[in-house]
């Protein structure tokens, strides 16, 4: 599809004022535009160079869509996609995500988003998926894993158990809830959130789970992956209306794992650490409570081990690391943990932290 007296250009790493331009736009149709995308296009009139529709990605996710309406159901939407998928295949990118809103995928909305799949969706949002990989594939991995796991374990489990985890870094905390879970259970599975806004990388996060672990016979640990939501791919920028965007989040995430890991792998129970303080967490167990139980998923919400009378956290380790009190930081964390911390590799890891916090 050609666009005469329209210009097309696609932005690489946005400058602010490209930025506050898409923003401003986004904003004259109640959307939002999120500071993190890695690259945007605009289609702009020629005559008044104006933006009439916008798009962006960031990794996997195209994000930040939107068209003025006066160009609605002329095929803009469509052809903003189109680039979009030809700019992430062109950085190696097959397997690509979009959140839109429930209301964008009825028959109205004609072929905007061909070649995409449904996931699943809930009143607030709906996420798609296109590409070679899909959520099939993915649950056949964790079903590998945890077959190998019940070989090795040399038991078939009656009674399988789930914690999805962040541990940004692992601490005594994180312990004792996989410890406490693990003893109610035969088999314990510990999800650890691919995030990469996380000051540490998903490869560290999971490779410390695994070592604060190691003593437990019955636990499984495996990287989240795509679909177990994380708050850097969830999208903000049509969510305003939603009223509580953690909320939102918390069902989509929750609904994923209800309707495709639950039965891909019989888990039977799921925990969560108690969190009295933190809105994000006190929403997912919302959600939980919503979605999981009445699909007769138990859920368990552990007590957080505390020291001193206050919860250990991994945002206390790494105030304790900006402060360099490696001693009080020994107190909190595993020797795991903690030998890592101690180790060159968290040198730019620690650095990063103490950037951060100034």
């Amino acid at each position: 599809m050609s666009l005469p007296g329209y210009t097309i250009s696609i932005l690489e790493k946005p400058t602010a004022k490209e930025k506050k331009r898409i923003s401003s736009f986004l904003e004259t149709i109640g959307l939002e535009y999120e500071e993190t995308v890695e690259v945007s296009i605009i289609i702009t009139d020629e005559t008044t160079n104006e933006i009439v529709g916008t798009g962006s990605f960031e990794g996997m996710v195209i994000k930040c869509m939107g068209v003025s309406p006066a160009h609605r159901g002329l095929g803009f939407s469509a052809h903003l996609l189109s680039l979009l998928v030809k700019e992430e295949f062109r950085r190696g990118r097959e397997h690509l995500f979009i959140f839109t809103s429930p209301k964008n995928l009825d028959e109205s909305s004609g072929n905007v988003f061909s070649g995409f799949k449904l996931i699943a969706q809930t009143d607030e949002i709906a996420l798609l998926e296109m590409g070679p990989q899909t959520i099939q594939d993915y649950l056949e991995q964790l079903k590998g894993e945890l077959d190998r796991k019940i070989t090795t374990f040399s038991i078939k489990p009656a009674q399988i158990g789930a914690i999805v985890v962040n541990c940004n870094p692992f601490t005594l905390g994180h312990q004792y809830l996989i410890e406490t879970a693990a003893k109610e259970c035969d088999l314990l599975i510990v999800f650890v959130v691919t995030e990469n806004r996380s000051v540490f990388p998903t490869d560290v996060r999971l490779q410390l789970v695994k070592e604060g672990t190691k003593h437990i016979e019955n636990v499984l640990v495996l990287e989240g992956g795509e679909y177990i939501i994380s708050q850097a791919t969830f999208p903000r920028y049509f969510m305003k209306e939603s009223g509580n965007i953690s909320l939102a989040q918390a069902r989509l995430d929750v609904t994923i794992f209800a309707e495709y890991i639950v039965p891909a792998l019989k888990i039977t129970r799921r925990y969560v650490g108690e969190e009295p303080f933190c809105p994000v967490t006190h929403a997912y167990n919302q959600a939980m409570q919503e979605i999981l139980v009445p699909k007769g998923i138990e859920l368990k919400i552990i007590p957080r081990k505390e020291l001193d009378g206050e919860a250990i956290s991994a945002s206390k380790v790494r105030k304790l690391l900006v402060e360099g009190k490696f001693d009080a930081i020994a107190k909190i964390v595993p020797k795991t943990t903690l030998d890592f911390l101690r180790s060159p590799a968290a040198k730019p890891i620690i650095k990063k932290i103490k950037e951060k916090s100034g």
